[in-house]
């Protein structure tokens, strides 16, 4: 009869087995989320023994390492234990710890004992983790994925290069930080990543400019000589500066991984708030050198515009004339915003230009800075070209024009010219034949005096005037006091004053009574003195 029990020897392989399911389950079990991270090179990564960390607390190992099949790259393969994979998600990021020096100091130093290992940030996407590789960066990241603010991406065609880690801020104050910086070689440009963090991210609105901060900035302007010296962390490595031009608004908030344009420096960003602009074609007979793109056009110190292009040539130009051509074209732009922020409203800036030429109106160029030699465009009136100026002239190559006048000096050097032409057309030969005659007839003169002079009359006359001298001195010796004239004199006076002493009681009687000497005359009476005081 066949048994129906099992035989006790499969007991034990039945435990086995059971032993060994629950060994391999639980292996599985307490595995946690595996992962791929690629890097550059594996330097310091050991497979078992580089652990994986966040915030020095381990949390992962490195399992595998390996190379790519393309033999370009390294393929490391880790695992997060068990109760961490919540820290794993599609926008982690990991890097590697090892000492380095940078712009923090010195960093990883504990890793000289311990040995490198890599370091985990958890980011903030919520979605199901698909399994897509991790790129190792070899330097911790200058924000994590969690750090609240935006990030602006920023586009520079200039030379020199704004290192990553680079401070960004906002009137002096440091608001973020460059996260990437990069060469494009298809747009030939300069490409940034700024982060700026959060509550500093609502400075960033729709109407900001964004400018290279660094190196020492000098000046020199009619008000004097400017040094601007940043900041030693700005001096050394540069910076990035944003704000919104004078004037202008705010504008509305900006969403993440916007584009701006980075501009040179403080002083181009508020020529690009000017967008509505009419552009004027110049030409010159002077040399141009020391005019560059950019430099101011005024009228009497007032700006009106900028220098847009030096020298300008276009297709239809170089069609008609040479390169080398007397006239030098300049591609100037009028921006009637200058002249409205000064007067409070719109003008047609442009057609006054243009009215005005008929009244002398002219370009020329003009020294900005002696030091440099840089120039600028200036507009000015200049009165005996008023009946000079040419309708037909107005517009050229499908550009309204403005007449030029030769530089400041070059017009010195013509009136120079001008009044050389004017001495030389004087009649000098005739002016100086007159005074050789005028000469000739004077030594003539001279000689006929001198003959006067020399002459037997001219040597008699002074005997005549001693002669003369003495007569006259005779004379007075006569009439002198104590001469017998004098004395006569004298006596023949005395005479004259009795007579008068005896004719004065007639004179008085006859001016009393004039016809007395025919009646006789009153008897007058003594006169009686008066008593005082009556």
């Amino acid at each position: 009869m066949k048994s129906d029990r099992v035989s006790a020897i499969w007991i034990i392989p039945i435990v086995t087995l059971i032993i060994g399911v629950w060994m391999l389950y639980s292996h599985f079990a307490d595995q946690g989320q595996r992962f791929t991270l690629i890097a550059h090179d594996a330097s310091g990564i050991v497979a078992g023994k580089t652990v994986i960390k966040s915030r020095s607390v381990e949390v992962g190992i490195v399992e595998n390492v390996t190379l790519s099949e393309d033999y370009k790259q390294v393929v490391i393969e880790g695992q997060i234990y068990k109760g961490m994979q919540a820290l794993l998600n599609n926008d982690s990021v990991f890097w590697i710890v090892k000492p380095q020096i940078g712009r923090e100091g010195i960093t990883g130093l504990g890793t000289l004992l311990s040995g490198v290992y890599i370091e985990l940030i958890s980011g903030n996407d919520k979605e199901t983790f698909n399994n897509k590789p991790f790129n190792l960066l070899d330097s911790p990241p200058l924000s994590g994925p969690a750090d609240a603010g935006i990030r602006v991406n920023l586009e520079s065609d200039q030379s020199g290069v704004i290192p990553r880690g680079a401070s960004v801020m906002f009137r002096g104050f440091k608001v973020g930080s460059v996260e990437t910086s990069d060469f494009d070689i298809d747009s030939r440009k300069m490409k940034y990543q700024l982060f700026i963090a959060k509550p500093y991210d609502r400075l960033v609105t729709q109407n900001v400019r964004f400018w290279k901060e660094g190196g020492v900035n000098l000046s020199l302007s009619p008000k004097g000589a400017s040094l601007e010296v940043p900041s030693l962390d700005v001096l050394l490595s540069g910076g990035i500066s944003f704000d919104v031009p004078e004037g202008s608004k705010f504008g509305d908030p900006v969403t993440t991984l916007t584009t701006y344009k980075l501009y040179e420096d403080k002083k181009s960003i508020k020529d690009s708030q000017y967008t509505d602009y009419t552009e004027f074609l110049l030409f010159f007979t002077d040399s141009i050198s020391g005019l560059s793109e950019g430099a101011p056009v005024e009228y009497r110190g007032i700006r009106l515009g900028t220098v847009s292009e030096v020298p300008f040539y276009n297709d239809p130009m170089m069609s008609k004339t040479s390169i080398l051509s007397y006239n030098i074209p300049v591609l100037i732009r009028i921006e009637p915003g200058r002249l409205s922020d000064l007067i409070d409203g719109q003008i047609d800036l442009a057609g006054l230009i243009m009215k005005e030429q008929k009244n002398g109106l002219r370009a020329a160029l003009k020294s900005s800075n002696l030091f440099t030699g840089a120039l600028y465009v200036d507009l000015d009136f200049y009165s005996d070209l008023d009946d000079k100026y040419n309708e037909n002239e107005t517009k050229q190559y499908g550009f309204e024009t403005i007449a030029t006048v030769p530089a400041g000096l070059s017009q010195l050097q013509a009136k120079l010219i001008q009044t050389l032409d004017n001495f030389n057309k004087l009649p000098l030969d005739q002016t100086i034949n007159e005074f050789n005659k005028s000469l000739q007839k004077s030594q003539e003169l001279m000689a006929s005096l001198t003959t006067i002079v020399n002459s037997k009359e001219m040597q008699n006359l002074p005997k005549d005037i001693k002669a003369t001298i003495e007569s006259l001195n005779s004379t007075l010796k006569s009439v002198q006091p104590g001469s017998t004239l004098n004395n006569q004199l004298k006596a023949d006076l005395q005479k004259f004053e009795q007579v008068m002493d005896q004719l004065n009681p007639l004179l008085e009687t006859l001016n009393d009574k004039s016809n007395s000497l025919i009646f006789a005359a009153p008897k007058k009476e003594d006169p009686q003195p008066k008593a005082k005081g009556n």
